[in-house]
């Protein structure tokens, strides 16, 4: 079994730069990514100020979904939905950027997390724009007569469920990729030193988004409350670009090869 041949790796000027320009795709991508988390999810109603949806309903739908919608105008939402639907090939433009990062590992560990990473953000398009049909459903609660309401709650649920599905299929995905990631960087086979193996990992990435936002201010609290992924991603790929900034460096241990 063998490592990535010579020809893999980014050598030249032109390959650098690609790499470079990779990698400010990442954080490109996590900038529309945030923005549109920050959008679609990023309000906090009170209960007292919708109480037929958070009280009245709260037994038949999300409340706190609901909350960080119901306050956002429907033009809100819609640009939160298509801001991150745009910045999605930012995001895998990244993941090229990751996948030759991997490539001194050999290829049969960096294919795989591509593959992972690839298909996570091809799908997260649509768990993302999810969130818009559901907050628009409990939205229209508040201006439809009552008689309307017992067909717009099923509604509401029914886009849920298909919300949950297209949303958890990126997480998971992107979660593994992030988990192999973690792990063969730890190893030592890959261009980035072992300490990055702390910064990307799922764990790790969605805990440094979650503080990022703890720490800010009002109103950026609140607008970054649910963006904790994206934020996480930001720091991976603006870590990663400046660590690879002049090239990849030779694996700093060993571990199992893989066949190329």
């Amino acid at each position: 079994m063998t490592n990535a041949r010579a020809s893999d790796l980014p050598s030249d000027s032109m390959s650098l730069r690609w790499l470079r320009l990779a990698g400010i795709a990442g954080v490109i991508g996590a900038v529309f990514w945030t923005l549109g988390d920050a959008l679609i999810i990023g309000a906090k109603a009170q209960a007292g100020d919708y109480p037929l949806v958070l009280h009245a309903y709260a037994g038949r739908l999300e409340t706190g979904m609901a909350a960080m919608m119901l306050p956002s105008s429907e033009a809100r939402l819609a640009a939160g939905a298509l801001v991150a639907d745009v910045g999605i090939v930012f995001y895998l433009a990244g993941s090229w950027h990751l996948f030759r990062g991997l490539l001194p590992a050999g290829r049969l560990w960096a294919w795989p997390i591509f593959a992972l990473l690839v298909c996570g953000n091809a799908w997260s398009p649509l768990g993302h724009a999810g969130f818009y049909y559901v907050g628009m459903a409990y939205k229209t609660l508040l201006v439809t007569p009552p008689a309307a309401h017992p067909a717009l709650l099923d509604l509401a649920a029914h886009f849920h469920n298909v919300l949950l599905i297209a949303w958890l299929l990126p997480i998971v995905t992107l979660g593994l990729a992030l988990l192999g990631l973690g792990i063969i960087i730890a190893l030592g086979r890959t261009a980035w030193p072992r300490w990055f193996a702390l910064i990307a990992n799922p764990v790790s990435l969605v805990g440094i988004g979650t503080a990022i936002a703890f720490v800010s201010p009002e109103p950026v609290k609140t607008w970054l409350d649910g963006a904790a992924f994206n934020l996480g991603w930001f720091v991976v790929y603006a870590l990663s670009t400046a660590v690879l900034w002049n090239g990849l460096a030779q694996p700093r241990s060993t571990v199992p090869e893989l066949a190329a």
